[in-house]
Order: C-alpha cells, then sequence, then structure tokens
C-alpha cells in the first residue's frame, strides 16, 4: 500500500472514529481502533507494534464498556429504579432510531420519566431520574472523547 494511500484511510478512519465519539450511531472508538491496526499492518508493525495495537483495543474496548454504563450508572445515582434504568434504555434506543442523536436524549429522558412514575407514581422522583440518565448520556460522551485522545496520542507519539 502506498504512502499516500495508507496515511488517507488512516486520517479517513480516525475522522469518522471522531464523529463516531458523538453519534451514537457509528462505533467511534473501534473505528479508531481499526485506524491503528491498519497502519501497524500496512507497515509490517514497525512503528505502530502489535503492543501498541492490543494496547489501544484494550482502551476502546475500556471506554465503550464504560460508556455504555454511564447512562446507567447517572440514573442509578440520581435515585433511579430498575423500572427508570430499563426505560431510559428502551426510551433511548426508540428515541434514537426515531430522531437521531437528539432522539436520544429525548427519548431516554422520557423512558427514564416514564419507568419511574409507573413504579413510583411521583413526578419528582421521574424527572430526577430522567435528569440522572441525561447526566450519564452525557458523562459518557465526554469519556469517550477523553478516550479517542488518548488512542490518537499515542498513535501520534508512536509515528513521530
Amino acid at each position: 500500500m502506498g504512502t499516500t494511500i495508507l496515511i488517507i484511510a488512516v486520517v479517513f478512519l480516525f475522522a469518522l472514529g471522531l464523529l463516531g465519539v458523538v453519534l451514537p450511531a457509528i462505533p467511534g472508538l473501534p473505528i479508531l481502533w481499526l485506524g491503528v491496526l491498519v497502519y501497524g499492518w500496512a507497515t509490517g508493525f514497525q512503528e505502530v507494534t502489535v503492543g501498541v495495537v492490543v494496547l489501544t483495543g484494550i482502551i476502546a474496548l475500556i471506554g465503550m464498556t464504560l460508556d455504555f454504563l454511564a447512562g446507567v450508572l447517572g440514573a442509578k445515582t440520581f435515585g433511579a429504579s430498575w423500572y427508570g434504568v430499563l426505560g431510559a434504555l428502551l426510551g433511548g434506543i426508540f428515541g434514537f432510531i426515531a430522531v437521531s442523536v437528539f432522539g436520544l436524549f429525548i427519548g431516554s429522558f422520557v423512558g427514564a420519566w416514564l419507568g419511574e412514575y409507573l413504579k413510583y407514581e411521583r413526578t419528582s422522583s421521574a424527572t430526577k431520574a430522567g435528569f440522572g440518565t441525561i447526566m450519564g448520556i452525557v458523562f459518557g460522551m465526554v469519556l469517550k472523547i477523553i478516550f479517542a485522545l488518548v488512542i490518537i496520542g499515542i498513535f501520534v507519539w508512536k509515528i513521530v
């Protein structure tokens, strides 16, 4: 693979991966890791070694896991029951499918709110659970951005 084509491919994967850390439909961290893997493989793992590929893969897995747990933990931290957590999950999926990224936030909030209201019939605890879910989702996105920058930083450090 020519150097120019390789650089273009890696830059494309990194750009798509960075977009994916804020858009739930695109698996950002795995795509960033794929960029590291492609570069390592195409260069015979000279600068980007197998160890670097494994390390960045582990970082991507940890980041994805924490992102997944962040919404649930946000809801639980703000006092949501499992009804609220399940509602947030289902509402987020439905909202994302129906309206995209904005729908993820609205759907998660409404789902958590409805789940809590069905369980306790109190708007105050339902609203608190909804906001906790939103805070968790935002925290998860921030974590993904941090993990993405770490992966890119390790890659740049190895090739420069």
